[in-house]
């Protein structure tokens, strides 16, 4: 039996009316979450809309659940005539048998589906995830020409996963932003491949999907400019941008947390935060003793150091609760 047969429960467009059909869209751009991160995906929606208002766009969601007030937010954005967007409901127990981390759900997995989902229904489709904020036009992703190639994507400093995994082009590539021939994708059974080396070997990949995707298009990848996905880590204080990004992508600590409030970078976000449906929604407070230790940081890097002392107190107990 095909592996995702059945895996979609319900799909659902959140537009009661639209400006064009989805054959006619210019871009089709996908995203795999929880609940946890419709926040992010929907300012994330918001924003290349405001940079892309000419360009015809539908957003395709595949998510195990989204709470009732993100999903009436994300159907305010629907105000604007340039963007559909459509939920596909997926049945989460097809990968009950996949590794995940506390840094990963099983939401990193969904996008092996969006290959069998969207057959038929477009030739490319650009995968992002959700701590990505866009600053800018999509229309030159367009222009790259692919080649042989399956997906386009950028590649991380360093030779250390490139030697780990013994990747033969010599580059490894961050999966938070690809853009996929579908047709490509699925004559190579890429998603399914996916998941035979996930649940033969799971202990071998460190970085769960991403590892095994990297195999998977070893040679049938081009690398293009960090701008379609600058990885940005927030616990560096004082890294600015380059000029020219695209798409920022909040690596570890995100800019909706608590932790991250005191960051530069954290204006920018709010920018687009505040003009989206999700303006004056509170930060994420900390809950696990790991997000408590990064509060403790957050506070000592401001040398408020009491404060900073306090939660130290708090996840030095937390911690000592989990164990």
């Amino acid at each position: 039996m095909e592996i995702f047969e059945g895996i979609i429960l319900k799909i659902e467009q959140l537009n009661e009316q639209t400006g064009f059909q989805e054959m006619q869209a210019d871009f089709h751009i996908a995203f795999g979450i929880d609940k946890n991160f419709a926040r992010g995906m929907g300012i994330l929606m918001h924003a290349i809309q405001s940079h892309n208002a000419e360009e015809k766009i539908v957003f395709h969601v595949f998510t195990d659940g989204i709470d009732q007030s993100d999903l009436k937010k994300l159907k305010e954005l629907t105000v604007y005539q340039n963007i559909i967007i459509q939920i596909y409901h997926i049945d989460i127990n097809v990968f009950k048998s996949l590794p995940t981390t506390l840094a990963w759900s099983y939401a990193t997995y969904y996008r092996f589906i969006m290959g069998k989902v969207l057959h038929g229904i477009v030739d490319k489709v650009l995968y992002i995830d959700a701590d990505i904020l866009c600053i800018g036009p999509l229309a030159g992703l367009k222009n790259i020409d692919m080649g042989d190639n399956i997906v386009l994507a950028i590649s991380e400093e360093g030779q250390f996963n490139v030697n780990r995994l013994g990747l033969q082009q010599g580059k490894y590539f961050n999966a938070g932003a690809l853009y996929i021939d579908i047709n490509k994708w699925n004559d190579a059974q890429i998603a399914e491949q996916a998941v035979g080396l996930l649940q033969q070997n799971p202990e071998k990949y460190t970085y769960l999907d991403q590892d095994v995707l990297n195999i998977l298009l070893d040679g049938k990848t081009r690398f293009i400019d960090k701008k379609w996905n600058y990885l940005y880590d927030m616990r560096k204080m004082s890294s600015e941008l380059p000029e020219g990004i695209i798409f920022i992508h909040f690596i570890g600590d995100k800019p909706w947390q608590r932790w991250s409030e005191h960051h530069f970078m954290v204006k920018l976000y709010d920018k687009y935060a505040q003009k989206s449906p999700w303006a004056n929604v509170p930060l994420v407070e900390p809950s696990h003793y790991k997000d408590k230790k990064r509060m403790a940081r957050s506070y000592a890097k401001r040398n408020m150091y009491m404060k900073a002392l306090y939660w130290y107190g708090k996840y030095a107990m937390s911690k000592i609760k989990a164990k």
